[in-house]
């Protein structure tokens, strides 16, 4: 089960939304960083938790690099979304 079939959110539109935040954002860059970036901005709780499923130890290179690897299947061991 994926996020998108627990709570029926728009990963295109929550991909998009990234893009924006990170838009003028410092590159390369991890997912600890993105956070703080998405937090600093009150972005949505949904859109963290895409965020904090990433590899820790990954580098990101660009908005694409790190929406991509949202955007690619996974197979199961993500953790709920927040409130399920």
């Amino acid at each position: 089960m994926s996020i998108d079939d627990a709570i029926g959110t728009d990963l295109d539109r929550d991909l998009a939304r990234l893009r924006e935040v990170l838009a003028r954002h410092p590159f390369p860059t991890g997912p600890d960083e993105v956070l703080a970036r998405l937090a600093a901005r009150h972005e949505s709780s949904r859109l963290l938790w895409r965020v904090a499923a990433l590899d820790r130890a990954h580098q990101y290179f660009s908005a694409d690099e790190v929406c991509d690897e949202i955007a690619r299947p996974r197979d199961a061991g993500m953790p709920p979304p927040p409130g399920r």
